[in-house]
This record gives structure tokens, sequence and C-alpha cells, in this order.
């Protein structure tokens, strides 16, 4: 059964902010599984952290996401031992399966696109 996709138009400030990923960062779910945008695309969120906070560890199981910078600076850390810092105009990838902890380090708030896509 083939589902026909239409265009549509979200407005931010109209998507509620949760809390997300323990710690002490917040999202807003701007596409879900729910919208049906295409079978790769698991989510896309927008993500925040005031000065001090972070998003706790976590994996996300058979996605990848792409982390876009939009503002603010800090730190990605992986189990492994890698950590980058972020800044804005930067993307990182962080692959599928592998626990991160992404902290603001800096004295601004931080804002993020992250793009989850299922491999």
């Amino acid at each position: 059964m083939n589902t026909i996709r239409k265009p549509f138009k979200k407005v931010l400030s109209e998507i509620p902010i949760e809390h997300a990923h323990g710690g002490s960062g917040s999202r807003q779910l701007i596409l879900s599984p729910q919208d049906m945008i295409s079978k790769n695309i698991e989510a896309m969120t927008k993500g925040y952290l005031k000065p001090g906070s972070f998003f706790d560890w976590h994996q996300h199981e058979g996605i990848d996401e792409f982390f876009i910078v939009l503002n603010g600076t800090g730190v990605i850390k992986y189990t492994d031992g890698t950590e980058f810092t972020y800044a804005p105009g930067e993307i990182i990838y962080n692959p599928a399966n592998i626990s991160h902890k992404i902290e603001n380090t800096g004295s601004s708030d931080n804002e993020f696109f992250f793009i989850r896509v299922n491999v």
C-alpha cells in the first residue's frame, strides 16, 4: 500500500519543549515516525542547553545521528574516550549504538538540530 505524501509546514514556536536524555537539556520534537516523512528518517529535533547544562549519556539503537550546531559552544564525549569541542556552523556525526554525552561548557545558550536516520 502506497501512502501519498503531501507537503506540510510546522512552526517551531508552536512545538512544545520537553526534557530530553536525562541531564538538564530540552528539545522540540520537530519530526517523528508518525510524520511518515521517509522510512529512513527516524526523527528531527531542536535541542537546547543552558550554560552548564547537558544531555546525559545515551545512545540511539540502530539510528545514526547528525548534530548541527546553531549557537553556543561545548563538548561531546563518547564512552570510548573520543571528545569533540563544538561551535556554531559545525556538524558532528554520531554513529548508531555509541553512547555519548553533550555538555554546554560555554557562557551562552546552545541550540542544535539533530537529524536521526535509520541504519
